[in-house]
């Protein structure tokens, strides 16, 4: 399982699903897209998800890409 977040420090939704994977105690991976860069995170997300939103849950063929849904 892949969790794709942006900075926490920047997108409090992409801490939350966050927090519920650790709490939960599963593995998981944690790919991290730094947000407010001048690069272009946007084409970064867009590799992840088809919204090209974060946060983004990566479980096999399986891709979440809703906050709350997470």
């Amino acid at each position: 399982m892949e969790i794709v977040i942006g900075t926490k420090n920047w997108s409090s939704w992409s801490l939350r699903p966050w927090l519920a994977l650790k709490r939960t105690g599963a593995p998981f991976v944690e790919t991290v897209i730094q947000l407010r860069q001048a690069t272009a995170s946007e084409t970064a997300i867009s590799a992840h998800s088809p919204s090209r939103l974060v946060p983004v849950l990566k479980d096999g063929d399986l891709t979440i890409w809703d906050s709350l849904a997470i």
